[in-house]
C-alpha cells in the first residue's frame, strides 16, 4: 500500500529525515505512523518546487498480516488503515481513474451521465446514478473537466468532492481561467457534442502538454498528486 500527503519546508527533506520532520511540523500526519508504529514501511520524498514536497509512505501488503490478531483479514486491516490514514491527512496514492461528466437533455429536462474506465464507456440516465456510483467508488480518483458535474452526484456520493481532479481548476491555476471544454473539442479535433466524446477528450487533456486557445501550452500535474498540491 502506498499513501502520500503533501507538506511545506524551508529545509531539504530526505527519506531519512522526514519521519522527524513530520513529528516536529505535522503532529497530526505523523500521528498516523505513530498509531501503527507495528508496520514497517518506507518513506519517498520528492521536491514539487518552491518548499512543497509530496511525501509517500510505502508498506508491504505482507506487514498487515501482524494486524490478524485485531482483524479478520489482510484486507480488512488494509482498510481500516487507510480509513484512518485519511482522517490523518494522508490518501492513497491513486493507481488508476475514473473519467466522468454528465449533460442535460430534452430542453434541460433529462440528466444523462457517463464514466469511462478501462473496461470502455458507460451511460446512466438520472434513475440510475447510484448504479454508476457504485463502479467510481472502486477508483481513488475521479476525472471531470469542470466542478459543475459533481454537484449531480454529490448527495448519493458525498465523497466525490474529495477524490475529484478537476481540470479547468488546475489550467486556472496556471492561466487565470480555462475555456470551456467544446473549444478544447476544436482545437484537438474532437467532437464534443456526445458524451462519449467529452470523455474521450478528458482523458487527452491528462497528457501534458495542454493544447490551449491562441496555441498556448500549459503542463499540469498528475492526476495522482495529492489535490491539494
Amino acid at each position: 500500500m502506498e499513501i502520500q500527503t503533501l507538506v511545506r519546508s524551508d529545509k531539504k527533506l530526505t527519506p531519512e529525515n522526514v519521519r522527524e520532520f513530520l513529528k516536529e511540523n505535522y503532529p497530526e500526519k505523523y500521528k498516523l505512523i505513530e498509531n501503527w508504529e507495528e508496520l514497517q514501511g518506507e518513506f519517498d520524498v520528492q521536491k514539487l518546487g518552491g518548499n512543497e514536497y509530496l511525501v509517500i509512505y510505502r508498506i508491504p501488503e505482507k506487514e498487515f498480516e501482524k494486524e490478524l490478531g485485531i482483524f479478520q483479514s489482510v484486507e480488512e486491516a488494509m482498510g481500516a488503515f487507510l480509513s484512518t490514514a485519511l482522517e490523518h491527512g494522508w490518501e492513497e496514492v491513486p493507481k488508476n481513474y475514473v473519467i466522468y461528466h454528465a449533460d442535460f437533455v430534452e430542453g434541460g429536462n433529462k440528466l444523462i451521465a457517463a464514466i469511462k474506465t478501462e473496461e470502455g464507456i458507460s451511460t446512466y440516465d438520472q434513475l440510475k446514478l447510484e448504479e454508476m456510483m457504485k463502479k467510481m467508488v472502486r477508483y481513488p480518483r475521479v476525472v471531470v473537466y469542470s466542478s459543475d458535474v459533481l454537484t449531480y452526484i454529490k448527495d448519493i456520493y458525498p465523497d466525490v468532492q474529495s477524490k475529484a481532479y478537476v481540470i479547468a481548476r488546475e489550467i486556472a491555476k496556471e492561466t487565470g481561467s480555462a475555456p470551456e471544454l467544446e473549444e478544447l473539442g476544436k482545437i484537438y479535433g474532437v467532437d464534443t457534442s456526445t458524451l462519449e466524446g467529452k470523455l474521450e477528450l478528458i482523458e487527452k487533456l491528462l497528457q501534458n502538454p495542454v493544447k490551449l486557445p491562441g496555441g498556448k501550452e500549459v503542463n499540469l500535474k498528475p492526476y495522482w498528486y495529492p489535490l491539494e498540491a
